[in-house]
């Protein structure tokens, strides 16, 4: 009785969802963001998510949409002035997009690199033929990872220098950076190439190192950092060699880290409209970080920013998003404006910055997107992109995303 009572509910919800689903031609558009359709609740990731579902939800009112949401974020849309058209999943995401995505030949997503989520959607989805407006996978798999960016854009953009850290007792991964913070800061020379800092080099050949001034501040520091990872988590300054041992307490053994040079300046993003092959950045965001000895944190940001270097900035974007085959829709790229700028990484995706850009931007970003990948509108007939006020988004007390326009 017990299972002839659940297959009924079973297939009651399958209707339910079939019910939501007959009305899907060639014109509609599966639409989500991931925390909002897992039914996330961590309210620090959960408020900036809600705003982004909500901002793009916004600019394709116009458009045939079908929003995935899970059970507690199905009121989200309640107090828009236009109706929403949501599907309320009963079972976890990655489970109904690989039952019932195959109905519709577009989608338009939000989510970010953590957990591969970004790229593994993405795939999920061209799987099923359907159009992405969005990254391709392979792109996305690239970008989301800040060494292969580095590696990949070398000597074609401006980056700090990136080396690939392997945590494992076994090997010599603290001389390895400590030569790296020696040579920075002018300790150390190699005879033999003094431009090659000895990565790759057996531990027989490492030398000696002098650690004397252990626990002396330099001048010149270097930044960890996870290969795969968003808004700040997990950095580690590295201002002393003593430093380098409590990277034991960030990273697990076995994993790979980065570490670059770090550069103080401006923090900076350049948000990106792209084709594919052609990207055209639309505006110059101020990040609001917060960096020191105990790691970092996003705490938001503001648009538009001027800088002296703004079309600087606009031209490292450019290239590095145009350098990357299959990079297409919404880009974020970060950036620090010191006394050149530097690429520090690349977002294949919708970030924080859009719930800002969207409220005053003078083009409709979404939809904007959707006619030059549809290619109904070539990226150079855009035009230059206006704002109509400031606008602030920043995390208060609570980790609650506040938009502020005007300020």
């Amino acid at each position: 009785m017990i299972k002839i009572f659940y297959m009924m509910a079973l297939i009651r919800c399958i209707w339910v969802i079939m019910m939501d689903l007959k009305d899907v031609n060639d014109d509609s558009i599966l639409v989500f963001e991931y925390f909002t359709a897992a039914g996330v609740e961590d309210l620090s990731i959960v408020s900036e998510a809600v705003e982004l579902i909500r901002s793009l939800v916004s600019d394709l009112k116009d458009e045939d949409i079908y929003v995935l949401l899970a059970k507690q974020f199905e009121g989200i849309f309640d107090d828009l002035d236009f109706d929403v058209k949501t599907i309320v999943l009963q079972e976890a995401l990655e489970d109904w997009l690989e039952r019932e995505a195959y109905v519709f030949d577009r989608a338009m997503f939000i989510a970010a690199e953590g957990d591969m989520n970004l790229y593994n959607l993405t795939k999920l989805l061209e799987s099923k033929e359907i159009k992405v407006y969005g990254s391709d996978h392979f792109a996305v798999k690239l970008a989301s990872d800040k060494y292969e960016t580095f590696d990949y854009l070398i000597n074609r953009v401006n980056q700090p220098m990136t080396y690939n850290i392997l945590l494992n007792p076994k090997t010599y991964w603290k001389k390895a950076i400590q030569i790296f913070f020696d040579k920075i800061n002018g300790d150390y020379v190699s005879e033999s190439d003094y431009d090659t800092v000895p990565i790759m080099q057996k531990p027989k050949d490492i030398p000696v190192l002098d650690n004397s001034d252990r626990d002396v501040v330099k001048k010149y520091k270097l930044i960890a950092k996870p290969r795969f990872g968003v808004d700040c988590e997990n950095i580690k300054i590295i201002s002393s060699k003593r430093d380098i041992d409590e990277l034991e307490n960030i990273y697990p053994n076995g994993s790979r880290f980065i570490i670059q040079e770090y550069i103080p300046g401006d923090v900076c993003s350049v948000c990106l409209i792209s084709d594919g092959k052609e990207a055209l950045p639309i505006s110059l965001n101020k990040q609001i970080v917060k960096i020191d000895e105990d790691g970092g944190e996003y705490l938001g940001g503001y648009i538009p920013y001027e800088h002296p270097q703004k079309e600087k900035a606009f031209a490292v974007a450019k290239r590095a998003c145009e350098f990357i085959p299959g990079l297409k829709g919404f880009i974020g790229v970060d950036l620090i404006i010191a006394d050149d700028v530097y690429l520090i990484e690349i977002n294949s995706r919708f970030t924080t910055s859009y719930v800002g850009l969207q409220k005053v931007s003078s083009i409709n970003i979404a939809k904007t997107i959707i006619d030059v990948i549809d290619k109904k509108v070539a990226i150079e007939d855009i035009g230059e992109v206006e704002y109509s006020n400031k606008v602030s988004f920043c995390k208060d007390e609570n980790g609650i995303l506040d938009i502020r326009i005007g300020e």
